[in-house]
């Protein structure tokens, strides 16, 4: 079957993207307004993009009417937020912050999570979350229905029980520990806890 994306409506061309790039990691993405109200929402349309730096990327859609999400205009305005793994153990949760909230509702408190202010910028993680970043924003691109976002890793936050050490001594995380989640299509989702190795060959 040959598709032509070009005659697909939006939500057609929203369905068929969702389920075939997957699965998509999950970044939890905590803002502060201007004005101090706390922001929390899911994004799965996010990547690492360089490691020295270290940077990672999240798109972040348009609303009804073409106007920006709170977590864009946040983001946009304060050039700093974090991104924090969804973990399973916290998956109701992070499902619950991807509803639409008034601007001025913190959805921390709206669905029971305890927010951190971030120790290099003013942004709030997740207390719970067993690994966050703090971000700051170094490029972004309107693409008229999305903004894509660039921000750089300013500080780690990572749980001791999911911090192991390589053959060669190097901090990694640990995969089983860390249970994080994947987006699929629809309202589906993975749990990354299942691995194989291949080796290259010679």
């Amino acid at each position: 079957m040959k598709i032509d994306p070009q005659e697909l409506e939006s939500l057609a061309a929203y369905k068929l993207a969702l389920s075939l790039i997957v699965p998509r990691p999950i970044a939890w993405v905590g803002s502060r307004s201007p004005c101090g109200t706390d922001n929390l929402a899911p994004f799965s349309y996010f990547m690492g993009v360089s490691t020295k730096p270290p940077s990672l990327a999240i798109s972040v859609a348009r609303g009804r009417g073409g106007t920006l999400k709170d977590t864009a205009k946040n983001i946009l305005e304060t050039g700093v937020f974090t991104v924090s793994m969804a973990s399973y153990a916290l998956s109701q949760q992070m499902v619950a912050t991807s509803a639409q909230m008034d601007p001025d509702i913190s959805e921390f408190e709206a669905v029971g999570l305890t927010a951190v202010d971030g120790e290099l910028i003013s942004a709030p993680r997740p207390a719970d979350a067993l690994a966050s970043m703090e971000c700051r924003l170094v490029h972004s691109h309107d693409m008229e229905s999305t903004h894509l976002l660039v921000g750089e890793v300013l500080r780690y936050h990572l749980a001791d029980e999911i911090i192991r050490e390589d053959a060669k001594g190097h901090r990694v995380v640990d995969l089983q520990s860390l249970d994080a989640i994947g987006r699929l299509g629809g309202r589906e989702y993975c749990r990354v806890n299942e691995s194989f190795k291949i080796q290259p060959q010679k």
